[in-house]
């Protein structure tokens, strides 16, 4: 897939015989395609990973199993801006706008952060984890809270993932997303990501019931993501490319896994994770192609969220401590 022939006109027979020159298209052009379309992170990052000192991502680390702080910084990207995201895709500011509604009054109830409506495990997955974050941190110690006013507000994207994320909104994950989700630039530089949710600003305090309450005035929302090719089962589809720009497949093309599919005269190719990965192969003699790690700015929510917590509560939490003690 390094290098790829792209079909041309020939001469007719009333024409010379001298022949024209075949194009040739290879993935190294996909940059400045995704430049000419207006893709321009995509653009950048593509060029960072070709250009970049040879770095292969395990996978321990694009899980996020890793200390940030033993990774080279050249292989992190962490000036990604927040606000890219929302007005250079059409698919991501609807998900931002609702999860700011929902977020804007929350009252104990919320599935995100919050109590469940059930009455078992009235906890949700979201609340457990800020509780095992704040005990980390000091704040939560052999079961007892210690009043507090925790201010994040100035920590990075990198520096909110080790001390206060405790949830996430997937995008474009589903097998629908994945086959209607227009190709843009957020497409082209992340793929299908999520977006990390951390409280920013958050009090504890005890009431006089005996009752812990729980207020967060503010959170962060910020994407960690890797720029990686790593395949994980199948060989991921790319797109078609070529000189004019991307085609994502349709039904046919992406069952049958075409190589190429034409379009007004223009010819498309197959592109998949296989083709950088044997692009790297080739090519390493040159200790290029470069992993890394992305985060992006912090954007900051302003929300009155409030939760009571009891003994009942925290004896919760320790046995769902205890049941993913190994996750």
């Amino acid at each position: 897939m390094v290098e790829i022939k792209v079909k041309s006109k020939l001469t007719n027979d009333k024409e010379s015989q001298e022949t024209v020159p075949v194009k040739v298209f290879k993935i190294t052009d996909i940059p400045q395609v995704m430049e000419n379309m207006g893709w321009v992170e995509s653009a950048r990052f593509m060029r960072k990973w070709f250009n970049d000192p040879y770095f292969e991502m395990t996978k321990q680390q694009k899980l996020n199993r890793v200390d940030m702080g033993m990774i080279d910084k050249h292989n992190i990207l962490d000036d990604l801006s927040f606000d890219w995201l929302l007005t250079s895709s059409s698919r991501i500011k609807p998900i931002y706008d609702g999860f700011v509604r929902e977020m804007s009054n929350v009252v104990e109830y919320n599935e995100t952060l919050g109590r469940k409506k059930s009455l078992l495990n009235q906890l949700s997955s979201g609340l457990c984890f800020i509780l095992n974050r704040l005990e980390n941190s000091g704040f939560f110690v052999d079961g007892v809270f210690k009043n507090a006013h925790i201010n994040y507000d100035g920590l990075s994207a990198m520096e909110l993932d080790k001390i206060s994320q405790f949830n996430f909104i997937r995008i474009g994950s589903t097998l629908w997303e994945k086959a209607t989700d227009k190709l843009d630039d957020v497409y082209g530089a992340l793929g299908s990501f999520i977006i990390k949710i951390a409280f920013t600003d958050l009090s504890i305090s005890k009431e006089k019931s005996g009752f812990i309450r729980l207020e967060i005035n503010e959170l962060g929302l910020y994407v960690r993501d890797t720029y990686e090719f790593m395949n994980d089962g199948d060989d991921q589809p790319l797109g078609y490319w070529g000189f004019k720009g991307v085609i994502k497949p349709n039904l046919i093309s992406g069952v049958m896994n075409k190589d190429y599919i034409d379009n007004d005269d223009d010819r498309y190719f197959r592109v998949t994770n296989s083709a950088f990965v044997n692009y790297r192969e080739k090519y390493k003699v040159d200790k290029k192609t470069g992993d890394f790690f992305v985060y992006s700015t912090v954007k900051k929510i302003p929300v009155n969220i409030v939760i009571h917590l009891n003994v009942i509560d925290i004896k919760e939490y320790f046995d769902w401590k205890e049941k993913n003690a190994n996750d």
